[in-house]
């Protein structure tokens, strides 16, 4: 009868072999949950570890970067745009900048504790308002730790009235009307009509400066129609002029209205003329 050699036992797996690497590969995977879960709604943002890794922020308050971002902010004056609350766990230098250059920011950078907020603001002009603001804020530490996100906020426009209609000439007809003889007088008058439209006219002036004298001479009128009238004895017949009309109203200079015309005093001639379309 021939014996058969005992058989060897297979010696069992130590806990690093493959039982216990499947069990490191579920405790692994769960992390990776636990890491998603946590994620929030920051399709947009991202930050950096010292490791060089990837790590998704959440934009509401209980994110590592927590932003939370105006739903909109009003055109024509200072409005809340963002207030960016420091989670990180440790001191994080925060920038935010406008994408365009379509406002004005302020409180826009800051160096925040763990826990703190820095609230920023914007202005935006009424002049060729944005439909929306989008602006990106940035974090970083000393550690290596950084993390960047862009957001938007809409505008509204709708406190922006237009503006109000300011006065401005109807017609303006400048005569020279000097003579050689009786002392040679330099005389000039200004016929004009002013559109009110919002009653915020306060007067027409008229200034004539002879540029070969030191002389300047100022007239002025609160009535929407009327004329102005300069005469100036001595021998001025033949003396260059500058003749400058202007229009103000409650609100200063209308300056689209400004007429500034040269002439030589002499006499019988039409200097200036315009009506308005």
């Amino acid at each position: 009868m021939t014996r058969r050699p005992p058989r060897r036992r297979r010696p069992r797996a130590a806990s690093g072999g493959p039982r216990g690497t499947r069990r490191a590969f579920l405790a692994a995977g769960a992390g990776l949950v636990g890491l998603a879960a946590a994620r929030g709604s920051g399709a947009y943002t991202a930050a950096s570890l010292d490791r060089g890794s990837t790590l998704p922020v959440a934009s509401d308050a209980a994110g590592v970067l927590g932003l939370d971002v105006a739903p909109s902010v009003a055109a024509g004056a200072e409005s809340r745009l963002v207030t960016v609350t420091n989670r990180a766990g440790r001191p994080v230098a925060v920038t935010v900048t406008l994408a365009e250059a379509v406002g004005t920011l302020s409180n826009d950078a800051g160096t925040l504790a763990s826990g703190d907020s820095l609230v920023v603001a914007v202005e935006v002009s009424c002049d060729d308002a944005p439909a929306a603001v989008t602006f990106t804020v940035e974090a970083t530490a000393a550690d290596g730790f950084s993390a960047v996100a862009t957001r938007r906020a809409s505008v509204d426009a709708a406190g922006c009235a237009p503006p109000a209609a300011r006065p401005s000439f109807e017609e303006v007809e400048i005569e020279d009307e000097s003579r050689r003889g009786n002392g040679g007088p330099a005389v000039y008058v200004v016929e004009y009509e002013v559109d009110d439209p919002e009653n915020t006219f306060e007067r027409v002036t008229a200034e004539f400066d002879n540029l070969d004298r030191e002389e300047t001479e100022t007239k002025s009128s609160s009535a929407l129609e009327g004329e102005l009238s300069f005469s100036k004895r001595g021998q001025r017949f033949g003396d260059p002029y500058r003749i400058t009309v202007r229009l103000f109203d409650a609100s200063g200079e209308v300056e689209s209205e400004r007429i500034e015309v040269e002439d030589v005093a002499g006499g019988d001639e039409e200097v200036f003329e315009s009506e308005s379309s």
